[in-house]
């Protein structure tokens, strides 16, 4: 009985450094993916945003490419700031 005992334990003790390992993966994974496909451009409207609520206009306008939230922000915002632009120039 002890043969066998030792050989299940040996067999429990793999699947789960096994899953243990596929978890961590998963996890290093998912936030890679999550920084640089959502932190990394929000990130860069917000800098966008910051700059020109302070009024510098020189600032570069920033277009993420794709068809997700994030890049419809970044074009619905810098519309946003041409807007503001013209209204500013009207006022002038």
């Amino acid at each position: 009985m002890v043969l066998p005992l030792k050989a299940a334990r040996d067999a429990f003790v793999t699947s789960l450094v096994v899953l243990l390992l596929l978890a961590a993966i998963v996890f290093v994974v998912v936030n890679l993916l999550l920084h640089y496909l959502v932190l990394v451009p929000v990130t860069r409207v917000s800098a966008v945003a910051e700059a020109v609520s302070l009024g510098d206009e020189s600032v570069e306008p920033y277009i993420k490419p794709g068809k997700d939230e994030i890049s419809t922000l970044s074009v619905a915002f810098n519309r946003m700031r041409e807007s503001l632009k013209h209204a500013m120039d009207m006022l002038k």
